[in-house]
């Protein structure tokens, strides 16, 4: 039995708890996921704007970017997204009213937020959400473990590619075939599908899925800044 599985807690051998810290050693190992490769950082219990994903992972595109802090204010950070959009610009005063920080704390947030590519400052002063982050941005991936309930795994990695280029839905051997009948929900939202058994520690990609540009700058921003806090 695998390091770290107790007596059986469940028809598969382990609870899900366990097969969450199997594959989190997994994940953290220099060499990754096989196909899938290793990651710069990991992270359990990020909470998101939409869910909260068993683990989020994070692959800088470059050493420089990887030593570079995650520049997206701690407790400011997602309060000045909140009440960002794209299109429409908020100067500001704007969010000086809305926002319980003072005057001088959100001008050195919104400025830290445009030197990392977050948020973008108009001609005209206000301020929108970027609608594409800078090439230093990480790469997020979600990870979400499900023993069984299909529907359900299937519908949070689908919230999770608001903010995440990729998203992987992680079972037990056998369970695979569960998720045929949501093939057409999978290719559309360009989810993965992987088996993994935490009593041997064999991980196998049943379907890579594919990076694709996260749904919301918002969510995207937001995640990031939760992870931010996570760092401190």
């Amino acid at each position: 039995m695998s390091k770290g599985i107790s007596a059986p807690s469940s028809r598969f051998g382990y609870s899900e708890k366990e097969m969450a810290q199997a594959f989190e050693r997994l994940l953290r190992a220099k060499k990754g996921l096989p196909e899938l490769g290793g990651f710069d950082a990991v992270y359990s219990e990020i909470t998101c704007r939409q869910g909260r994903p068993d683990f989020i992972a994070l692959r800088y595109k470059s050493s420089r970017a990887m030593r570079k802090r995650l520049a997206v204010p701690g407790l400011i950070g997602p309060a000045i997204v909140q009440h960002l959009r794209v299109g429409s610009p908020r100067t500001l005063d704007y969010l000086v009213q809305k926002l319980e920080f003072g005057r001088r704390s959100i001008q050195g947030a919104l400025r830290e937020m445009v030197e990392n590519g977050c948020i973008e400052q108009r001609g005209d002063g206000g301020y929108v959400l970027a609608t594409r982050m800078n090439n230093e941005k990480p790469e997020i991936w979600a990870f979400e473990l499900k023993l069984n309930n299909p529907k359900k795994a299937v519908f949070q990695a689908q919230q999770c590619r608001a903010y995440a280029e990729r998203s992987i839905i992680v079972v037990p051997p056998g369970q695979e075939a569960n998720y045929d009948r949501f093939d057409g929900t999978l290719q559309r939202w360009y989810i993965g599908l992987s088996t993994f058994d935490p009593l041997t520690g064999q991980f196998r990609v049943v379907r890579k899925g594919r990076k694709a540009r996260a749904l919301s700058p918002a969510h995207q921003i937001y995640t990031l800044s939760q992870v931010a806090r996570a760092y401190e």
